[in-house]
């Protein structure tokens, strides 16, 4: 049991004289006024009971009843109830990191399944045991491109996203990489003929989204084996897409990074996410996090081991590869429940369900006034976008007021936009959207 030390004012007085500070006013000087809050008193204690009937007042104020019609990699998507039970199992529910294997053998089996279900998906030949998120995924993709070959370019699509294009830079700060756009076609896909011109013997990683940034399906990737030269492919991917699409492995990409929130993961406003990371086996000494291995113990019984940690508490720290440890085994675990209980056939029906919803969703958009769409050869996934002209820069906040969450500008969350895209805005469909609230988002963005 643990005991509960309660403070007093005599110990706060001895612990103010030890720092040489006469009162709290002393304590918090450093802090400027003009970010200091102004609350004087937080009251008196109160029971537990209102407690939580003041906090549901406070949670009432939230929109929980939003008809989501957003993705750019945050996804609704439907959760099996089996899942959240299975991660909140005492075994999985820890941050610990699994050392001792003679007494973590569950955990290292289950993320042993984990990277074997990813690897299976992407047809590639290892998978680690999960990064943060999919930005941070490409960042050390980034990096262990450059551990690879020591090139320092790397080539990244022009409307590559804000956010991810951060991500990178601050993972290479202090290295001698340089980020290069390439140009896109007007759907967002790969313009092959000018991306080849870019290629040289200083490339070090060519970076391909397959859907696009716009929510194309690109299959120019499946191209670029033909002309990367020693340049290492990083492929960013949607996983849910691999269930009708080709995966990473079927183009011979060297390294393939995705976001795997949308496999059983909640949206949670913003993360705990989890980055997918797979990569070829040659490379795998090059490689960042963790590699859970399959063994036999003293009894010749199947066992499972930390293989590789080639992080800097267990190796020199000039020679490791990443200092990523802990990272997101919890939210592994429960996006490898999520594909065993979907199976093939059920991933499969979600993708497809997605991509009708988001056909539906656009053709009727054509008939909103003020909206002109893309006619545009390689269609959308799940992601897509449309022209809404004047009401570009209005539309999201007035449809929220609908109540529902779609209409983001495109030019806020892509690195660049082309002049004739600046009033596009980003709309995506999932499997959760159904006709009917379809029609009364356009309905809603009729009358705006």
């Amino acid at each position: 049991m643990i005991t509960l030390v309660v403070d007093s004012m005599d110990t706060d007085n001895d612990l103010l004289a030890y720092l040489g500070m006469n009162d709290y006013e002393d304590l918090f000087r450093d802090i400027p006024n003009n970010i200091r809050s102004d609350i004087k008193s937080i009251g008196g204690g109160r029971s537990e009971m209102d407690v939580m009937f003041e906090s549901e007042r406070i949670g009432s104020k939230n929109a929980i009843n939003m008809k989501i019609f957003l993705g750019l990699g945050a996804y609704e998507r439907f959760i099996p109830s089996s899942i959240p039970n299975i991660i909140m199992r005492n075994e999985f529910i820890t941050s610990y990191t699994p050392y001792q294997a003679e007494i973590s053998q569950g955990m290292l089996h289950s993320l042993f399944e984990y990277q074997s279900i990813i690897s299976d998906l992407s047809k590639m030949d290892v998978t680690n045991s999960s990064m943060y998120d999919g930005p941070t995924g490409l960042g050390e993709a980034v990096r262990m491109a450059h551990r690879i070959n020591g090139k320092k370019t790397v080539l990244i699509p022009e409307n590559i996203r804000l956010s991810h294009r951060q991500v990178i830079k601050t993972y290479i700060t202090g290295l001698d990489i340089l980020l290069k756009p390439y140009p896109v076609n007007e759907d967002g896909t790969i313009n092959l003929d000018k991306l080849i011109q870019l290629i040289d013997e200083d490339t070090s990683a060519i970076i391909t989204y397959n859907p696009s940034n716009y929510g194309t399906i690109d299959p120019g990737v499946a191209n670029i084996k033909e002309i990367k030269k020693a340049a290492i492919h990083i492929a960013y991917y949607d996983p849910v897409s691999l269930a009708i699409i080709k995966s990473p492995g079927d183009y011979d990409a060297d390294i393939a990074v995705g976001e795997g929130q949308q496999l059983g993961i909640s949206l949670s406003y913003g993360g705990p996410y989890l980055g997918i990371f797979s990569f070829k086996e040659k490379y795998v000494r090059k490689s960042p996090g963790r590699l859970i291995g399959e063994t036999v113990d003293t009894k010749g019984k199947r066992a499972f081991v930390m293989t590789l940690q080639t992080r800097e508490q267990h190796i020199r720290r000039d020679k490791a590869m990443s200092n990523i440890c802990t990272n997101q085994a919890l939210l592994a675990i429960a996006s490898s429940a999520y594909l065993s209980i979907l199976g093939k056939k059920g991933l499969r029906w979600v993708a497809s369900r997605s991509m009708e919803n988001v056909s539906k969703t656009f053709k009727k958009m054509e008939k909103v006034s003020y909206v002109k769409v893309h006619k545009w050869k390689n269609p959308f996934f799940t992601d897509f976008i449309v022209d809404a002209g004047v009401k570009s820069d209005t539309l999201m906040a007035n449809l929220e007021k609908a109540g529902f969450l779609g209409g983001l500008k495109a030019n806020s969350f892509l690195f660049t936009m082309p002049d004739k895209l600046k009033n596009d805005v980003f709309f995506a469909a999932t499997e959760m959207r159904n006709d009917s609230e379809i029609d009364q988002l356009i309905t809603a963005m009729e009358a705006i």
